[in-house]
């Protein structure tokens, strides 16, 4: 399969501006994993109970996305740019949830919520993606695998700006929720760029 489209400049909100600082480029469009504000951040002891549960949530949504990425690196005749992608939402999760598990230890809550789906039924459900899903794209490669990956992350992804969105509406810490607008943002900007590399997506 070829993808004769080039990303956009950078990721939407993900990107950041910084040019010159050694980010991977894909046609000229440098592709910063996180920006550099988002980085490294502490968080206020001010937080309800929705901060920690998206916290919480987020954490395994992140980790789960994390490992959708990873497979794009290990399937032969993967474009590039696509690559280039899943390496940049790749340090961009690992970079938020290095925060996340911060902020919830220094409120010496666990990075791990109730296991009883009913608890997350107020955040639209877990918003993890179905592991026999994830076990047959694993199984897939070459245009097959390109076509299910983009489905797979971009429903993912949509389930990130789904559990950002309750944060916003719910949360009550400062920085919880400026990361879950920043979620928001970046989510839907790498949605645009995964159906711009698939044509009819």
């Amino acid at each position: 399969m070829k993808f004769g489209l080039i990303l956009v400049a950078g990721l939407v909100a993900l990107a950041g501006c910084g040019t010159g600082d050694g980010s991977p480029t894909t046609a000229g469009a440098p592709i910063s994993p996180v920006p550099q504000s988002a980085t490294g951040t502490s968080a206020s002891a001010e937080y309800n109970d929705a901060d920690v549960m998206f916290l919480q949530m987020m954490l395994a949504h992140n980790n789960q996305g994390v490992e959708i990425v990873k497979l794009v690196h290990t399937k032969q005749g993967q474009q590039q740019p696509l690559k280039d992608l899943a390496a940049a939402i790749e340090a961009t999760q690992q970079t938020e949830s290095s925060d996340m598990r911060n902020w919830l230890k220094s409120w010496g809550k666990p990075e791990t919520g109730s296991m009883d789906p009913h608890a997350h039924h107020h955040h639209g459900g877990d918003g993890l993606t179905d592991k026999g899903l994830l076990e047959a794209l694993s199984k897939k490669d070459g245009g097959d695998f390109t076509l299910d990956f983009v489905d797979i992350l971009v429903a993912h992804q949509h389930n990130g700006v789904a559990l950002a969105r309750t944060e916003l509406k719910d949360g009550k810490n400062p920085e919880s929720k400026a990361l879950a607008q920043r979620i928001m943002d970046s989510r839907t900007g790498e949605v645009q760029q995964l159906r711009a590399l698939v044509p009819g997506q």
